[in-house]
């Protein structure tokens, strides 16, 4: 169910980075022997943005930048917990295409950021 879905992870400096994107590479781990229970592997990508002398410059206003793989980070499991909200990748979307999140989706993810206190999501 996951597989080739973006996956939008609430990070845990909000501050810097609104948001960390990936791409699952994996469904979430059903299986309660196993180490990776409820967790679901992800490909990193990151925003684009020419210039960018550091990490906030480079995630500032990142809802409206263009994102592509981000070859350098090492993919990771990531806690099931942990995404706010998921899309479906096109079907032609490689590990070379360059992406943006719509606006529906962003105003999605916000609504979720701004409801994980209440533990109400907008699906």
């Amino acid at each position: 169910m996951f597989v080739d879905n973006f996956v939008i992870v609430q990070p845990l400096d909000p501050i810097v980075y609104p948001i960390w994107m990936g791409r699952a590479e994996s469904d979430v781990v059903k299986d309660q022997k196993n180490e990776n229970y409820r967790k679901v592997y992800v490909q990193w990508w990151v925003p684009m943005r020419k210039r960018a002398k550091n990490d906030e410059e480079l995630y500032y206003n990142c809802w409206l930048n263009k994102w592509k793989c981000n070859h350098a980070d090492p993919k990771q499991w990531v806690e099931i917990f942990s995404v706010t909200f998921s899309f479906s990748a096109r079907s032609n979307t490689t590990i070379n295409s360059v992406i943006n999140i719509s606006a529906t989706h962003a105003s999605k993810v916000k609504a979720n950021l701004a409801a994980a206190n209440n533990n109400s999501y907008v699906l």
